[in-house]
């Protein structure tokens, strides 16, 4: 029995542990062993982060102590917190309870249909929100309701049956950050985007499928025939990342020399095949300050022997070009040898981790409130 181990034992096998087993060791140990109890408080009060899914909030709907005790303890240290399938009732049932310390929530619904209801909870329960990841429908309208929010990041989007199809995203005037599937932003969203006052970054996560390389709509670089369209290629776009986008060296000059305020520029092996490409780029946009290759994986074939290319382009420019670059394997000494122009200020730093949401554009843009 675990009750008859100590508290070191039973903290080490309750930590281990997943939340629906820890749930129901509660629920068996509630009125023979107060140790357990002890520490499973103790367990939850540590945690940072904590996922609920429609099993756990069965659960604790069913047994009221259960819950009390449970969001009284990890409202201590919680700041991030996901929903999976949450039914209604039970966020009815912690309408009366409070996560102040939740700073990002994700989550979805059993029953779509009750998004702005279920949102109008949602808000009075995590108050101290800053970043919503929000089911398929949500109500861009409720979003000023979270005072501290910042970020908006889009999972799912579907229009058909909207039931919120009357909100609209200038609407949600507080937004700094948004993370959108490309299918959102090209359907009608990206002239509203950009005139959001306070909008710093644009993530557009990008189909990582076949069709992109054959079907022209799909390829990732088709998204910025909307930049002209909407009068925002010169005053607005600072900054460009591409993240593991496949893309043609060709069509990537054009939209770099279409970007005329483009200062900050980050790409990677599949953007940028090698070196004389790079440089071609570069060459495009005089007014490129910062050049962020740490997602690249660099080799000897990616260098070029001749030094023509990179010199002509570092004497055509006024200013120093800082090129961050990932110090691991043999990236270090590699770089050094071959990028050796006095206007070159090489900075080494961490390779980028494995970003979770595929193939990605990121724009960095200029507030509108900052112009």
């Amino acid at each position: 029995m675990l009750g008859v181990l100590n508290d070191y034992c039973q903290l080490a096998i309750i930590k281990y542990l997943n939340l629906s087993d820890q749930l129901a060791l509660s629920e068996a140990s509630e009125n023979n062993w107060k140790s357990i109890n002890i520490n499973l408080i103790s367990t939850w009060k540590q945690q940072s982060r904590i996922k609920l899914s429609s099993k756990n909030c069965e659960t604790l709907k069913n047994n009221r102590s259960l819950l009390n005790i449970f969001m009284s303890s990890i409202s201590v240290k919680v700041e991030q917190m996901k929903l999976e399938r949450a039914p209604m009732e039970f966020l009815k049932i912690c309408e009366n309870y409070s996560l102040p310390r939740v700073q990002i929530l994700s989550y979805t619904l059993d029953d779509s249909r009750i998004a702005v209801q279920a949102q109008k909870i949602l808000t009075n329960i995590f108050p101290g929100v800053c970043c919503v990841k929000p089911d398929k429908h949500f109500c861009y309208c409720l979003l000023p309701k979270w005072r501290q929010f910042r970020k908006l990041v889009i999972r799912k989007f579907v229009r058909a049956n909207d039931p919120t199809h009357h909100c609209a995203l200038p609407q949600s005037r507080l937004i700094e950050e948004l993370v959108a599937p490309d299918f959102y932003i090209l359907g009608h969203y990206f002239d509203r985007c950009m005139y959001l006052p306070k909008l710093r970054t644009i993530t557009i996560c990008l189909l990582d499928t076949y069709e992109e390389t054959t079907n022209p709509i799909y390829r990732p670089l088709y998204i910025f025939k909307f930049l002209t369209k909407y009068g925002v290629t010169e005053d607005k776009i600072g900054g460009l990342m591409l993240d593991r986008v496949w893309c043609f060296e060709s069509n990537l000059c054009d939209v770099v020399k279409s970007l005329r305020n483009l200062v900050r520029l980050g790409l990677d092996r599949r953007s940028c095949s090698n070196e004389k490409s790079l440089w071609e780029i570069v060459a495009k946009r005089p007014s490129l300050e910062i050049l962020d290759i740490t997602s690249m994986n660099l080799g000897r074939l990616f260098f070029s022997t001749n030094r023509h290319l990179m010199n002509k382009t570092m004497h055509n420019r006024n200013a120093h070009l800082t090129v961050i670059y990932a110090n691991n394997g043999k990236n270090e000494g590699l770089i050094r040898r071959h990028f050796t122009h006095p206007q070159l200020q090489l900075i080494s730093g961490h390779k980028k981790p494995k970003n979770v949401l595929g193939p990605i554009i990121k724009l960095e843009l200029t507030p509108l409130f900052e112009t």
